[in-house]
Protein backbone atom coordinates (compact mmCIF):
# COMPACT_ATOMS: atom_id res chain seq x y z
CA UNK A 1 0.00 0.00 0.00
CA UNK A 2 2.66 2.58 0.84
CA UNK A 3 4.63 1.89 -2.11
CA UNK A 4 1.77 2.03 -4.16
CA UNK A 5 0.77 5.26 -2.74
CA UNK A 6 4.76 6.90 -3.19
CA UNK A 7 4.69 6.19 -6.97
CA UNK A 8 1.44 7.86 -6.83
CA UNK A 9 2.57 10.81 -5.18
CA UNK A 10 5.94 10.45 -7.67
CA UNK A 11 4.05 10.18 -10.57
CA UNK A 12 1.66 12.71 -10.13
CA UNK A 13 4.88 15.64 -8.99
CA UNK A 14 6.83 14.60 -12.39
CA UNK A 15 3.80 15.38 -14.66
CA UNK A 16 3.03 18.48 -12.12
CA UNK A 17 6.12 19.96 -13.51
CA UNK A 18 5.02 20.04 -16.93
CA UNK A 19 3.46 23.52 -15.77
CA UNK A 20 6.28 25.13 -13.86
CA UNK A 21 9.58 24.97 -15.79
CA UNK A 22 11.12 28.23 -17.17
CA UNK A 23 11.25 29.83 -20.49
CA UNK A 24 14.29 31.84 -21.81
CA UNK A 25 12.72 33.31 -25.38
CA UNK A 26 10.15 34.25 -27.05
CA UNK A 27 10.22 31.31 -29.89
CA UNK A 28 10.38 28.99 -26.56
CA UNK A 29 6.91 30.34 -25.56
CA UNK A 30 5.64 30.36 -28.87
CA UNK A 31 6.37 26.69 -29.51
CA UNK A 32 5.32 26.04 -25.99
CA UNK A 33 1.82 27.25 -27.40
CA UNK A 34 2.00 25.71 -30.58
CA UNK A 35 3.04 21.97 -29.45
CA UNK A 36 2.17 21.60 -25.64
CA UNK A 37 2.28 17.63 -25.84
CA UNK A 38 5.72 18.17 -26.68
CA UNK A 39 6.67 20.12 -24.20
CA UNK A 40 5.17 18.28 -21.98
CA UNK A 41 7.36 15.39 -22.36
CA UNK A 42 10.16 17.79 -22.53
CA UNK A 43 9.14 18.74 -19.15
CA UNK A 44 8.80 15.42 -17.67
CA UNK A 45 12.09 14.14 -19.10
CA UNK A 46 14.06 17.04 -17.59
CA UNK A 47 12.31 16.75 -13.85
CA UNK A 48 13.55 12.76 -13.97
CA UNK A 49 16.95 13.73 -15.26
CA UNK A 50 17.11 16.65 -12.37
CA UNK A 51 15.00 14.55 -9.89
CA UNK A 52 15.20 10.84 -10.20
CA UNK A 53 12.74 8.67 -11.19
CA UNK A 54 11.54 7.77 -8.92
CA UNK A 55 12.02 10.97 -6.91
CA UNK A 56 15.55 10.89 -5.22
CA UNK A 57 15.27 12.02 -1.25
CA UNK A 58 16.05 14.44 0.67
CA UNK A 59 14.56 16.05 -2.09
CA UNK A 60 16.48 19.24 -3.24
CA UNK A 61 15.26 22.94 -3.19
CA UNK A 62 15.55 22.67 -7.04
CA UNK A 63 13.29 19.95 -7.40
CA UNK A 64 10.70 21.22 -4.90
CA UNK A 65 10.13 24.39 -6.83
CA UNK A 66 9.83 22.58 -10.45
CA UNK A 67 7.24 20.33 -8.75
CA UNK A 68 4.87 23.21 -8.99
CA UNK A 69 1.73 22.56 -6.84
CA UNK A 70 2.97 19.20 -5.70
CA UNK A 71 6.33 20.57 -4.39
CA UNK A 72 4.84 21.65 -0.93
CA UNK A 73 3.65 17.70 -1.01
CA UNK A 74 7.19 16.03 -1.80
CA UNK A 75 8.91 17.85 0.49
CA UNK A 76 6.77 16.75 3.31
CA UNK A 77 7.03 13.09 1.77
CA UNK A 78 10.96 13.54 1.81
CA UNK A 79 10.98 14.63 5.94
CA UNK A 80 8.78 11.80 6.29
CA UNK A 81 10.71 9.35 4.98
CA UNK A 82 14.36 10.81 6.25
CA UNK A 83 12.41 10.18 9.94
CA UNK A 84 11.56 6.83 9.27
CA UNK A 85 15.58 6.52 8.07
CA UNK A 86 16.33 8.15 11.40
CA UNK A 87 14.41 6.34 13.65
CA UNK A 88 14.98 2.77 12.27
CA UNK A 89 17.91 2.20 10.84
CA UNK A 90 20.15 1.89 13.68
CA UNK A 91 17.28 -0.38 15.59
CA UNK A 92 18.40 -3.43 18.01
CA UNK A 93 19.55 -5.83 15.53
CA UNK A 94 19.12 -4.24 12.46
CA UNK A 95 21.66 -5.00 9.81
CA UNK A 96 22.74 -1.31 9.91
CA UNK A 97 23.26 -1.43 13.74
CA UNK A 98 25.04 -5.16 13.35
CA UNK A 99 27.41 -3.09 10.44
CA UNK A 100 28.27 -0.30 12.69
CA UNK A 101 28.95 -2.09 15.59
CA UNK A 102 31.36 -4.36 13.28
CA UNK A 103 32.99 -1.35 11.44
CA UNK A 104 33.59 0.80 15.19
CA UNK A 105 35.23 -2.80 16.09
CA UNK A 106 37.14 -2.77 13.17
CA UNK A 107 35.98 -6.23 11.91
CA UNK A 108 33.63 -4.73 9.26
CA UNK A 109 36.27 -5.67 6.57
CA UNK A 110 37.39 -8.81 7.89
CA UNK A 111 36.03 -12.60 6.25
CA UNK A 112 33.34 -12.84 9.26
CA UNK A 113 32.40 -9.57 9.46
CA UNK A 114 31.78 -9.38 5.80
CA UNK A 115 29.91 -12.68 6.32
CA UNK A 116 27.61 -11.82 8.94
CA UNK A 117 27.09 -8.39 7.09
CA UNK A 118 25.82 -9.35 4.37
CA UNK A 119 23.79 -11.95 5.71
CA UNK A 120 21.98 -9.59 7.75
CA UNK A 121 21.81 -7.33 5.03
CA UNK A 122 20.01 -9.94 2.37
CA UNK A 123 17.01 -10.90 5.24
CA UNK A 124 16.12 -7.41 5.06
CA UNK A 125 15.27 -6.99 1.22
CA UNK A 126 12.93 -4.21 2.46
CA UNK A 127 15.16 -2.35 4.76
CA UNK A 128 14.27 1.10 6.24
CA UNK A 129 17.58 2.20 5.85
CA UNK A 130 18.36 3.91 2.91
CA UNK A 131 22.34 2.73 3.38
CA UNK A 132 21.69 -1.24 3.25
CA UNK A 133 18.96 -0.28 0.29
CA UNK A 134 22.06 0.77 -1.59
CA UNK A 135 24.35 -2.47 -0.66
CA UNK A 136 21.23 -4.62 -1.96
CA UNK A 137 21.32 -2.69 -5.19
CA UNK A 138 25.09 -3.16 -5.82
CA UNK A 139 25.16 -6.95 -7.24
CA UNK A 140 29.27 -6.93 -6.09
CA UNK A 141 28.64 -5.43 -2.62
CA UNK A 142 25.70 -8.54 -2.15
CA UNK A 143 28.83 -10.92 -3.07
CA UNK A 144 30.68 -9.71 -0.18
CA UNK A 145 33.21 -6.70 -1.83
CA UNK A 146 33.51 -4.64 0.87
CA UNK A 147 35.25 -1.89 -1.27
CA UNK A 148 31.92 -2.05 -3.94
CA UNK A 149 29.48 -1.42 -0.76
CA UNK A 150 31.57 1.32 0.37
CA UNK A 151 31.07 3.12 -3.33
CA UNK A 152 27.24 2.21 -3.02
CA UNK A 153 27.02 3.94 0.10
CA UNK A 154 29.14 6.44 -1.14
CA UNK A 155 27.05 7.28 -4.01
CA UNK A 156 24.03 7.04 -2.86
CA UNK A 157 22.55 10.36 -2.08
CA UNK A 158 20.05 9.23 0.54
CA UNK A 159 22.88 7.22 2.45
CA UNK A 160 24.99 10.08 2.72
CA UNK A 161 22.37 12.19 3.84
CA UNK A 162 21.14 9.80 6.56
CA UNK A 163 24.98 9.10 7.37
CA UNK A 164 25.25 12.95 7.63
CA UNK A 165 22.60 13.36 9.91
CA UNK A 166 22.91 15.18 13.14
CA UNK A 167 21.27 12.32 14.62
CA UNK A 168 22.84 9.30 13.30
CA UNK A 169 26.45 10.67 13.77
CA UNK A 170 25.38 10.98 17.91
CA UNK A 171 24.48 7.58 17.50
CA UNK A 172 27.51 6.12 15.67
CA UNK A 173 29.79 8.07 18.44
CA UNK A 174 28.05 6.79 20.55
CA UNK A 175 28.11 2.83 19.52
CA UNK A 176 31.77 3.75 19.18
CA UNK A 177 32.12 4.43 22.39
CA UNK A 178 30.43 1.83 23.54
CA UNK A 179 31.70 -1.34 21.58
CA UNK A 180 35.38 0.11 23.77
CA UNK A 181 33.47 0.52 26.91
CA UNK A 182 35.37 -2.38 29.18
CA UNK A 183 32.31 -4.38 30.00
CA UNK A 184 31.92 -5.11 25.72
CA UNK A 185 35.65 -6.01 25.66
CA UNK A 186 35.90 -9.64 25.85
CA UNK A 187 39.00 -10.60 27.81
CA UNK A 188 40.39 -14.37 27.30
CA UNK A 189 40.69 -15.80 30.64
CA UNK A 190 42.69 -19.04 31.39
CA UNK A 191 40.95 -20.92 33.58
CA UNK A 192 42.81 -24.37 33.23
CA UNK A 193 43.62 -25.96 36.68
CA UNK A 194 40.63 -23.96 39.01
CA UNK A 195 37.68 -25.74 40.31
CA UNK A 196 34.55 -25.65 39.27
CA UNK A 197 33.20 -23.36 41.78
CA UNK A 198 36.01 -20.67 39.96
CA UNK A 199 34.73 -21.54 36.72
CA UNK A 200 30.88 -20.84 37.65
CA UNK A 201 32.07 -17.71 39.17
CA UNK A 202 33.49 -16.57 36.02
CA UNK A 203 30.47 -17.56 33.84
CA UNK A 204 28.22 -15.70 36.17
CA UNK A 205 30.41 -12.66 35.38
CA UNK A 206 30.58 -13.03 31.87
CA UNK A 207 26.60 -13.12 31.95
CA UNK A 208 26.81 -10.16 34.01
CA UNK A 209 29.05 -8.63 32.33
CA UNK A 210 27.14 -9.35 28.46
CA UNK A 211 24.01 -7.49 29.97
CA UNK A 212 26.42 -4.43 30.46
CA UNK A 213 27.18 -4.47 27.33
CA UNK A 214 24.11 -4.90 25.90
CA UNK A 215 22.56 -2.27 27.73
CA UNK A 216 25.63 0.01 26.94
CA UNK A 217 24.96 -0.71 23.12
CA UNK A 218 21.10 -0.46 23.54
CA UNK A 219 21.41 3.02 24.76
CA UNK A 220 22.94 4.45 21.45
CA UNK A 221 19.96 3.09 19.07
CA UNK A 222 16.32 3.77 18.49
CA UNK A 223 13.30 2.19 20.26
CA UNK A 224 11.02 0.28 18.21
CA UNK A 225 8.93 2.60 19.29
CA UNK A 226 9.98 5.20 17.73
CA UNK A 227 10.58 3.66 14.45
CA UNK A 228 7.02 2.31 14.84
CA UNK A 229 5.89 6.28 15.22
CA UNK A 230 8.09 7.28 12.24
CA UNK A 231 6.30 4.84 10.22
CA UNK A 232 2.66 5.62 11.33
CA UNK A 233 3.14 8.72 10.65
CA UNK A 234 4.48 8.63 7.02
CA UNK A 235 1.57 6.10 6.47
CA UNK A 236 -1.30 8.59 7.70
CA UNK A 237 0.56 10.90 5.40
CA UNK A 238 0.16 8.84 2.47
CA UNK A 239 -3.78 7.71 3.36
CA UNK A 240 -5.95 9.29 0.69
CA UNK A 241 -8.25 11.77 2.21
CA UNK A 242 -11.43 10.36 3.63
CA UNK A 243 -14.02 10.95 0.86
CA UNK A 244 -17.31 12.16 1.92
CA UNK A 245 -19.99 9.45 1.87
CA UNK A 246 -22.55 9.89 -0.70
CA UNK A 247 -26.33 11.55 0.28
CA UNK A 248 -29.04 8.79 0.78
CA UNK A 249 -31.03 7.54 -1.87
CA UNK A 250 -34.39 9.32 -2.19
Amino acid sequence: MRAASITFLLLVSAIAFCGCGSSSGKNEVVAAAQNPSVTAIDARAEFKRRCGDPVRFPITDECVQLAGDQGSTLKRLSELSAAVWRACSLTPSSAETIRQELVAKGGAKSPIGQKLIGEMERTEQHSDSPCVAADLRDLDCVAGNSDACSNSRDSDPACVAWTNDGDTQSRLNCINRAVHDSACIAEASDNSGNGDATAANSISDSEAQAEDCRRIEKACLHTFDECSNAKDALDQFLKPADKPSPPPAQ
